[in-house]
């Protein structure tokens, strides 16, 4: 681990994990998509897909910097521009393919609506990023509840691209309850503070797939102010309640029950 640490010191190298990480993310798009058409996820037709990447997207450039960078600021803000830098040019890059009349002048009702929508999503992911790094993890842990949902989603659609890995697909779910049991563990559950913590956190994660698919139905339908304040309500409340949760809460447990005892015992041998 020390080795890698020290690959990833040089600030082009940052850049270059930032780029890494937000191309790996968009690779299943790269699959499913032709040649003329937008790598990235449209608005209009794959808010969904769109959610997910940038959830993902935060979520590996979150662990890459506490990780490697050890949430050094410089470290942080390097690694983000590389992210952002891929975004970008993937936004551009679906632009030209689906709105080329946009780099002509003329401005259409679902590019603004798009613009918006990833200016929003970037905004967002990028405030996201910079807390989950710099928070402590007991706090940080919050915002990983959030965003580990996106990690099942993209697996998922990596299952249904491989052939002979649908059989996996249910499974795949557990993923994202999976990775957020592994962070509650080295949060601990030796304080109380904690133990609310991971109270929090399961509750986020049950809700996080009604939000996801609440929030795309609701960019995907462009409605806007408070019709869409109440549409997404509409939707959270009509699906909430659908969302199997006792699986996904037991796998977590599981994760971070093992993990911290793991951690615990060794510590004690380190001490001793």
């Amino acid at each position: 681990m020390g080795s890698m640490r020290r690959v990833w010191r040089n600030w082009w190298m940052q850049v270059v994990a930032g780029l890494l990480i937000t191309a790996i993310v968009v690779l299943p798009w790269l699959w499913i998509g032709q040649e003329d058409k937008s790598i990235l996820p449209h608005s209009s037709d794959d808010a969904q897909g769109l959610l997910v990447v940038f959830a993902v997207v935060t979520l590996w450039g979150s662990w890459f910097a506490r990780t490697f960078g050890y949430g050094r600021t410089s470290f942080t803000v390097v690694t983000s521009v590389g992210m952002v830098l891929g975004l970008l040019g993937l936004g551009f890059q679906g632009l030209y393919a689906l709105e080329p009349e946009l780099f002509s002048g003329v401005i259409s009702a679902g590019s603004t609506h798009h613009l918006w929508v990833f200016s929003g999503l970037l905004i967002i992911s990028l405030a996201w990023y910079f807390l989950s790094v710099k928070l402590r993890l007991p706090i940080a842990v919050l915002f990983y509840a959030t965003l580990t949902v996106g990690v099942s989603y993209w697996l998922q659609i990596v299952a249904s691209l491989v052939a002979g890995a649908q059989s996996f697909y249910v499974y795949l779910w557990y993923s994202g309850p999976l990775i957020l049991g592994l962070i509650l563990g080295f949060v601990g559950f030796l304080r109380i503070m904690n133990l609310l913590m991971w109270v929090f956190a399961l509750a986020i994660q049950w809700v996080m797939p009604a939000i996801v698919e609440s929030i795309a139905r609701v960019i995907e339908s462009k409605a806007v102010g408070w019709k869409s304040l109440g549409s997404f309500w509409n939707e959270f409340t009509g699906s909430v309640l659908e969302v199997p949760w006792q699986t996904p809460l037991l796998v977590s447990l599981a994760a971070a029950m093992l993990t911290s005892v793991v951690l615990l015992i060794v510590r004690k041998v380190r001490r001793r």
